[in-house]
């Protein structure tokens, strides 16, 4: 394939990343900055999980009706007016629903870019060509770093990342119409809900080791939850971390390194192992940031981890699905365990967590703390408390449980390698 041609593949790879890393990781911070409480924040935190369940929806649509290179610059402009409009608002419902749209938009445009890349690339480029997605959603940190560094002012907790979130969707919109004109790949099959959901895959379950992964894939991303909707409010609110974004992305160069290492590590401990180790580092994660209050620096320990959090077992539990499904059933078991995993827990995960948080959240008065001049700028300074320590002792204590389930009930029935 051409230069030209990678460049541009590469290039929507990049930007399609990028657009929402550059408000979604910040978006927990600006919630309470305009004071979303409640289980309202724990509903616009989960727009991503119902663009997720029901993306498959809109792209069975789109694989139909027109080329998937016009199909993507029409999200991606939806996308942008709708961050605009987001971030003009601080109506709580209108930006529910802006948001929710977008995520609808936006996150069919994962399979869509993918769909693009592959059929237009080779097997050997399409993953050098995908690398270019992580590497978007690290360089999202440059419009706070270009902020704090020109300008000398912090834009998370702010409105800034939707304006350069929408920005970034009408450049990658622009270069949707530069990618190669790619064909319907369904055009002329008839349209099923069941089969856009993965609902035939549910068939698979009967196999207890199936069942056992998909309850631990479940069960790990609503522990999961708190780092990936809400970690940016600790870290603002307990820790007064600045340039949130940049701080996070350290997570996502370590996803990046311990995907590349997870063939090594699947050959040197075995599938079981790997995934075990993936949940053990969460355990740790969470243990680090219950005491990150009382130890400087520890909370980077819990974002260095994400990679073999995320790489080692969600990553596996996808090859795993895709080894234990039936060739004619690959498609349906991914589509089931994005929906479940990605979709369905998620949202569980977001109203749990929202809920732990605020049954471990004080109100201050003053007279709930001693009676000085510092106590008493505290509860004017802020209304509220929350306990961060119990919340992430508690969520270690869930990493725990997931281990030692999985650890006692999943087997290994797949060939590795």
């Amino acid at each position: 394939m051409s230069f030209a041609l990678r460049f541009k593949l590469s290039a929507m790879m990049f930007l399609q990343f990028m657009l929402v890393a550059v408000f979604f990781v910040p978006l927990a911070v600006y919630l309470k900055s305009i004071q979303v409480e409640g289980v309202m924040i724990a509903t616009i935190m989960a727009t991503m999980a119902w663009g997720a369940i029901l993306s498959p929806i809109v792209g069975m649509l789109a694989d139909r009706l027109m080329n998937a290179e016009k199909v993507l610059f029409i999200l991606n402009i939806l996308v942008a007016a709708m961050l605009v409009v987001s971030a003009t608002t601080q109506n709580h419902y209108v930006l529910f629903v802006c948001l929710l749209v977008a995520m609808c938009a936006y996150m069919p445009t994962w399979g869509l870019t993918s769909s693009i890349a592959i059929t237009n690339s080779t097997p050997e480029a399409f993953p050098l060509i995908r690398v270019f997605g992580s590497i978007g959603w690290v360089c999202a940190a440059v419009f706070a770093i270009i902020a704090k560094w020109k300008f000398d002012t912090t834009i998370d907790g702010t409105a800034i990342p939707f304006y350069c979130g929408a920005g970034v969707a009408v450049i990658a919109a622009a270069n949707a119409l530069l990618l190669p004109k790619t064909a319907p790949a369904a055009k002329g099959q008839p349209m099923s809900i069941v089969d856009a959901l993965g609902l035939k895959a549910f068939s698979m379950l009967k196999d207890k080791n199936t069942a056992v992964m998909m309850f631990c894939s479940c069960l790990w991303m609503v522990a999961f939850s708190i780092y990936w909707l809400f970690f940016s409010m600790y870290l603002d609110s307990a820790l007064k971390v600045k340039d949130i974004t940049a701080t996070m992305n350290v997570g996502q160069i370590s996803e990046m390194a311990f995907i590349a290492l997870l063939p090594v590590a699947i050959k040197l401990f075995g599938l079981k192992l790997t995934m075990a180790l993936g949940i053990f580092a969460m355990v740790l994660r969470y243990a680090f940031c219950a005491y990150a209050l009382d130890v400087d620096g520890l909370y980077w320990g819990a974002i260095v981890v994400h990679g073999i959090i995320f790489g080692f077992f969600f990553v596996t539990a996808q090859m795993y699905m895709a080894k234990k499904a039936p060739k004619e059933l690959q498609a349906q078991a991914q589509g089931l365990f994005f929906c479940l995993a990605f979709g369905v827990a998620q949202i569980v995960g977001a109203y749990f967590t929202n809920w732990l948080i605020d049954i471990n959240t004080a109100t201050l008065t003053a007279e709930s703390v001693k009676q000085t001049a510092n106590a008493v700028a505290e509860v004017v300074a802020q209304a509220s408390v929350i306990d961060w320590k119990s919340v992430f002792l508690t969520e270690t204590a869930i990493s725990g449980v997931l281990l030692v389930v999985f650890l006692l009930f999943f087997k290994n029935d797949v060939k590795e390698g």
